[in-house]
């Protein structure tokens, strides 16, 4: 008999200003879809500032960005030193919905936005749209666990892990943090974005468009510009 992973499941709905949440528990496999998309649908590994391949594990998916999904599931991983949102990047319908399911290491998802300041002290400028209210996920330590939202209101959302090296989140509940030196996941790239429907590209109508602050790590400001390049070109075709 295989024995398999106890999965903890908190489901949100975000609908304009409001948040509404629930728990329930389930029994489940831990999942890698393993995937980074670019906007084109094509799968490749991101490039860090110095050229190198920040991935050293296949990334393969089936979803293409421009063609909203119902549901679509996000791993969080670890390798080594490396750590990564899989796919990076994903595109559900108005009212689908994300599963962030542990798949290795110790995770969280947190929005950027003010109100996550105190667990996000490097940036506390909004990158969701401005009628939304911020998620911040548990922090998970256990692979199969999951946490999931479902997106009423079309736009897009940026989010980050705020987990230190040490398995603790960064912010100031641990002492931690980008500004005393403990490097944070967030620190090393591990950041996400959910595209809802066919939002405006208009940066004043979805912050995410906006240029990441110079309060950002730098791995973190380089991937969220991929991700504007990635979400312009993959809505500006369809």
């Amino acid at each position: 008999m295989t024995n398999q992973p106890l999965t903890r499941r908190r489901t949100l709905a975000l609908t304009g200003s409001t948040l509404a949440i629930g728990l329930a528990g389930c029994l489940g496999d831990s999942t890698s879809p393993s995937a980074n998309n670019d906007g084109d649908g094509s799968t490749q590994g991101d490039a860090n500032q110095d050229g190198s391949d920040s991935d050293d594990h296949d990334h393969d998916t089936d979803h293409t960005l421009g063609h909203p999904e119902e549901h679509i599931e996000v791993t969080m991983e670890s390798d080594d030193d490396v750590h990564h949102f899989v796919p990076h990047v994903v595109h559900v319908e108005e009212g689908g919905t994300v599963t962030w399911v542990l798949d290795s290491g110790v995770h969280d998802t947190v929005a950027y936005h003010p109100e996550n300041a105190d667990l996000l002290p490097s940036s506390t400028e909004r990158r969701i749209p401005d009628d939304t209210n911020p998620w911040a996920s548990d922090v998970y330590d256990t692979a199969g666990e999951t946490f999931e939202l479902t997106f009423e209101g079309e736009g897009i959302y940026d989010y980050t892990c705020t987990i230190s090296g040490h398995g603790h989140r960064g912010g100031n509940h641990h002492g931690g943090g980008h500004h005393s030196g403990d490097q944070t996941h967030e620190s090393t790239g591990m950041v996400g974005r959910v595209i809802v429907g066919d939002p405006d590209l208009d940066p004043d109508r979805q912050p995410a468009l906006r240029s990441p602050s110079d309060e950002l790590p730098e791995a973190a400001r380089h991937e969220l510009e991929q991700f504007n390049h990635q979400t312009r070109d993959a809505l500006q075709e369809h």
